[in-house]
């Protein structure tokens, strides 16, 4: 066996092997590639090979270290006439709505076609692009969609969909309604960086750190009427969207709001037209690599969980101190059909932000406040490995030297969301020092004192 055959053999094993020794595996690989991210793509499994067009209802997990996390969960797929194995394409996610009781199997509604207009099997397998539809995990909650668990699952349900089909994941897009309204809401927060672009039709949202969507595409539906006294309760009234639509404008943040005179259900012929409109958009998204992004240690649309990772910064630890959100919630402990209001203001959690840009010239500057440790991941699309690249926090330099891209730092930056289209060829891991956090306090002399952890 060849040097470049052993190392391609522990490259797969670190990518697919739950249990292998990693580390042991990171020091055996030479950290010197000629082009790492080519190295780390040419190393991934693909089972595109007689793969046929149609649709395939209820598929289980194929590729081993999913199938032993996902058993029992299951996968609907629709591939169009159009797709060629030798050309990537792009790929779809749909979320379903329901609660705490829904079965797996509801994601199976996408693909049928259905007299009253609610399924979308009639539309499709006329896509530009793959859709998959995965059952919703069976969390004893109501908002399956919207924690760390779904999160790590949708990433999943991406990498069996790019195992069996060519995805390019650049062209990867999401949406969901209802229930899966509440994940796009959380989705777009905590791993929106994976897509092209997020739908949302008839969700909701506590928490939100709305500016942190910089160059992620956001196609925000409503019906107006999705109240109905009596009949339909206020957990997904349009003052959900509203507010989210007047906050993402406050930021000057591009996204797309689309509030129809229907009510919550796609049965109803505003609400099919508004979704259709999502279809039509999102095939012809791309994703790009921003210059311009901001992130917290702390995201969701409900609860604050922790979300180190988000374009090319990874947060570590976070210093004592809050940071201000936006929150709506209603004004009753558990929502009613018709008393039910909502109050929007701004509370203080404790969480760390970093507000950063690639300025050019290898220069990248970065605002953080209440962070102790960080990554700063960086490809050659972004800087010349070649010259020193200098790195400014809070206005002072705190990194000044040349970076040398490593096999490594590849394969680190696709842990993070095991994302193909998003790897680094190296990292500068940054810790801020004692008098640093002098420098922060004076940028923000009126920070008062948190109380509790992150809820």
């Amino acid at each position: 066996m060849s040097d470049a055959d052993g190392a391609r053999e522990l490259i797969r094993s670190w990518l697919y092997e739950p249990d292998a020794n990693r580390e042991a595996i990171l020091e055996a690989l030479p950290d010197e590639a000629d082009d790492p991210r080519a190295l780390v793509r040419s190393c991934m499994l693909a089972g595109h090979e007689g793969r046929e067009p149609g649709v395939f209802l209820g598929e289980g997990f194929e590729l081993p270290h999913l199938r032993e996390r996902y058993p029992d969960e299951e996968l609907s797929f629709c591939v169009p006439e159009s797709y060629d194995a030798a050309k990537p394409t792009g790929l779809l996610v749909l979320l379903h709505g329901g609660g705490s009781d829904t079965p797996r199997a509801a994601a199976r509604r996408w693909m049928e076609v259905h007299e009253a207009g609610d399924r979308f099997g009639d539309v499709l397998p006329g896509l530009p692009c793959i859709t998959v539809a995965p059952g919703n995990l069976q969390l004893p909650t109501h908002k399956r969609w919207s924690n760390p668990q779904s999160d790590a699952y949708v990433l999943a349900v991406i990498e069996e969909a790019a195992f069996r089909f060519n995805i390019d994941p650049d062209r990867v897009c999401i949406a969901g309604q209802s229930m899966g309204g509440f994940g796009a809401f959380h989705i777009v927060q905590t791993i929106g960086d994976r897509f092209a672009s997020v739908g949302c039709h008839a969700g909701a949202w506590y928490y939100a750190f709305f500016e942190g969507l910089l160059g992620v595409d956001f196609y925000l539906m409503q019906g107006a009427a999705d109240f109905v006294p009596g009949e339909r309760p206020r957990f997904t009234e349009a003052a959900f969207a509203r507010m989210a639509h007047a906050i993402l404008s406050g930021y000057h943040l591009s996204h797309t709001y689309a509030e129809h005179d229907g009510g919550h259900s796609f049965t109803e012929p505003p609400a099919r037209e508004c979704f259709l409109g999502f279809l039509e958009h999102a095939p012809n998204q791309q994703r790009a690599l921003p210059a311009e992004i901001a992130t917290c240690s702390h995201k969701g649309a409900f609860r604050l969980y922790e979300s180190p990772h988000w374009w090319w910064l990874s947060i570590g630890r976070t210093h004592y101190g809050s940071v201000e959100m936006d929150h709506l919630e209603p004004t009753e402990p558990i929502a009613s059909y018709c008393t039910t209001d909502f109050r929007h203001y701004t509370v203080r959690v404790p969480a760390g932000t970093v507000h950063a840009r690639n300025e050019g010239g290898n220069c990248l500057s970065l605002q953080a406040r209440n962070i102790e440790d960080l990554t700063v991941w960086l490809s050659r699309e972004m800087v010349d490995f070649a010259q020193p690249v200098r790195v400014l926090v809070n206005g002072e330099v705190a990194f000044e030297d040349t970076v040398r891209p490593s096999l490594r730092a590849a394969l680190q930056s696709f842990d993070r969301r095991r994302d193909p289209g998003m790897l680094f060829e190296a990292r500068i891991d940054l810790t801020l020092k004692p008098d640093d956090w002098a420098r922060q306090t004076q940028l923000w002399p009126d920070e008062p004192a948190p109380e509790g952890g992150p809820s």
